[in-house]
């Protein structure tokens, strides 16, 4: 059964001229949120951009991740960069090129 986090009762403990902190904190989020999804729609997103060392020092990548690797080379495709989303096929992790 789902709930319903925005009447999910809390404890809130600081509470200054009638204001509460989840109060404030709700009233951030769903500017951040707006604002989010206002530049998304116009300006698009910024994917990580990392070297193939910093690549490999991801130990446990978790599926649907994208990174920009900055130094990559393709045998068959003569760029010196790639985007490359984690993929999980039978049970078995890769990173693979989005051409």
């Amino acid at each position: 059964m789902a709930r319903d986090f925005d009447y999910f009762p809390t404890y809130d403990p600081l509470v200054r001229d009638q204001v509460y902190l989840s109060n404030v904190w709700g009233d951030f989020m769903a500017t951040f949120v707006e604002s989010l999804r206002e530049y998304m729609s116009s300006g698009g997103f910024f994917v990580p951009r990392l070297t193939k060392a910093q690549k490999a020092l991801i130990q446990t990548p978790v599926e649907g991740q994208m990174i920009y690797v900055s130094d990559a080379n393709s045998p068959t495709l003569p760029r010196t960069a790639s985007l490359q989303i984690w993929q999980v096929v039978a049970g078995n992790g890769q990173w693979t090129t989005i051409v």
